[in-house]
């Protein structure tokens, strides 16, 4: 238990009383400002205020995914994701990355609960925002030089993460079984020496030899497990979901090397791109009247907002 839940019956006071009727918990610092966006267009026709709330602004949070889970299960136990006090209604709730709990079956019910559909919300921008006018912006170019640059994204997307098929395979391996063998979402690909192409056969039978004896099963066993979980990336790879399960952190690093390679416009800006993205990618969200960066979430807040 974190020590936010022996304090928590204070903290749930403490939003009674303030002016907000809906509150939105997030792990960090970008969704704090994606999801400060998409409240703000969603409740402009009304006078329902909110507050979207990072967990390292809670006292005692180190933050991040656990910690919002944990407040989550408090607030489920309370009672007090749909409440009334001091004469106002107030609701909860909570958005947080998906990462691999589908695929390892850890995902909570809740309407209160909501899960990024691709792996985490950076590869939800990545997927739905325009990242050529987010290329420009961050990089110093224009549009079309943008677009001679990666001339399709979408594309680019699905053939890095094909590229990187094998090492997502062993990270779900390892997550799905509590092991840290070196293969973990933590880091970047372990078997692509060239993030940019195909894998090191050699490197992933190594990985594949040590996580068959961690889990004391044959290498037999474990290939066969290790094929099944491939077909399943392979599998939203034909679903066009190709960052389902793909780390959109990831993509920092990857486009980085991308453009290193690439022949650049004279005076563009491209130290710390792959960072710099991320800023210009959230920057689009709410902005125009039909964004493709909202649909998902605004399709499931609408209820919750109905109950206030």
């Amino acid at each position: 238990m974190t020590r936010l839940v022996h304090s928590s019956g204070g903290f749930v006071r403490s939003l009674q009383m303030s002016s907000a009727r809906i509150f939105a918990f997030v792990e960090g610092r970008l969704d704090r400002t994606f999801f400060d966006r998409i409240f703000h267009r969603e409740l402009q026709a009304t006078s329902i205020k909110h507050q979207v709330i990072a967990m390292k602004e809670i006292p005692d949070q180190a933050g991040g995914k656990t910690a919002l889970l944990a407040v989550f299960r408090d607030f489920r136990r309370r009672g007090v994701l749909r409440t009334t006090a001091f004469g106002k209604s107030m609701v909860s709730v909570f958005l947080v990355d998906k990462d691999s709990d589908d695929y390892c079956r850890k995902q909570l019910r809740s309407p209160h609960l909501i899960y990024s559909k691709t792996y985490d919300l950076e590869a939800h921008l990545y997927s739905c925002a325009d990242l050529h006018r987010a290329l420009a912006d961050a990089s110093g170019t224009t549009l079309e030089q943008a677009k001679a640059l990666l001339p399709d994204p979408q594309t680019w997307l699905a053939n890095a993460v094909y590229q990187w098929r094998d090492w997502i395979s062993l990270c779900l391996i390892s997550q799905d079984n509590s092991l840290n063998c070196g293969c973990t979402f933590e880091r970047v690909s372990q078997v692509n020496p060239d993030p940019l192409h195909p894998p090191d056969v050699a490197k992933i039978d190594e990985f594949k030899k040590i996580l068959s004896q961690k889990m004391g099963v044959s290498e037999k066993d474990f290939e066969v497990l290790y094929e099944s979980t491939r077909r399943s990336v392979d599998r939203s790879l034909r679903l066009g979901e190709p960052l389902r399960y793909f780390k959109g952190k990831w993509l920092s690093h990857l486009i980085q090397k991308f453009l290193e390679t690439t022949v650049r416009p004279a005076d563009a800006n491209f130290n710390n791109i792959g960072d710099k993205l991320e800023s210009t990618l959230v920057a689009q969200v709410a902005y125009a009247s039909r964004c493709a960066c909202c649909t998902s979430y605004s399709e499931k807040l609408t209820p919750l907002v109905a109950l206030l």
